[in-house]
């Protein structure tokens, strides 16, 4: 019997080369504009720092230097540090010799106790069994978007939230790759902000991971509730936070994002 991978998989599989560098392909499936959407750049990173490590990933922040066109990428990891209780690494992304996206990491496993508090509640949201799932044909939509089921189920008033529950397509284990590539997965909270559609690309992508993944409970088919939020926008230049939470109000994930506002051609 043959083992298919599943889709995110072998869309973010790194192949080892004879130089020691790694190799992926940017797959136009993963596209929004003119490149990769970002979370996918941080997905072949999380994976890259991994391997590299052989330990969980913490934290990951990347800086998206160039968009890459549909093609190879090479991908070079150094482990820069190899502690007892953490490990950091680079993550070199290139294209045709040009860099794509750089990296650094920390990773490490979370200590069985130690401090802890927690400040806020899950959000508010639509339960999922009352969410439609958002068609992946939808008019204007960006490809990569057909690679989850996402189900809008955040709207507050002001338009600087927005949010959606989310998951892979086809059903799959939720761990750091696949958690970093949604922290990037939703659409633009400008664009609630603006109340039009803009282009959005991002500078640069911190993605902390705050509890072991896959959490205890979270089956592949389940969804996690992604909210995105931005406090201010000067000059076109803006922030959006995010954070995924499991369906029984734990916090995974969190992430900070800068990105441009672009107009639209008319």
């Amino acid at each position: 019997m043959t083992v298919h991978a599943h889709d995110f998989d072998a869309d973010t599989a790194l192949e080892p080369q004879p130089d020691g560098r790694l190799r992926a392909w940017a797959p136009e499936h993963w596209f929004v504009a003119r490149g990769p959407n970002g979370g996918f750049l941080a997905a072949l990173a999380a994976r890259a720092a991994e391997q590299v490590s052989g330990r969980p990933l913490r934290s990951l922040a990347l800086h998206f230097a160039a968009p890459p066109a549909v093609g190879p990428l090479d991908v070079t990891t150094v482990l820069e540090r190899d502690g007892r209780s953490y490990s950091a690494a680079s993550i070199r992304i290139e294209q045709e010799g040009r860099p794509m996206t750089l990296a650094l990491a920390t990773l490490g496993e979370l200590p069985e106790d130690g401090a802890a508090w927690g400040r806020g509640a899950p959000p508010a949201a639509t339960p999922l069994a009352e969410t439609t799932p958002l068609p992946p044909e939808v008019t204007g939509s960006p490809a990569f978007m057909g690679n989850y089921d996402m189900r809008p189920a955040l709207h507050e008033d002001d338009g600087h939230v927005s949010g959606a529950w989310i998951r892979a397509r086809a059903p799959r284990a939720l761990d750091a790759p696949l958690a970093a590539a949604m922290t990037d997965a939703w659409a633009p909270v400008a664009f609630t902000a603006l109340q039009r559609a803009v282009i959005a690309p991002t500078l640069d992508l911190t993605i902390h991971i705050r509890r072991p993944l896959p959490p205890a409970g979270l089956a592949p088919e389940d969804h996690v509730l992604a909210r995105f939020s931005s406090r201010l926008a000067v000059g076109g230049v803006w922030e959006e936070d995010g954070e995924l939470w499991s369906p029984d109000g734990e916090l995974l994930v969190q992430s900070r994002q800068l990105a441009l506002i672009r107009e639209r051609a008319a």
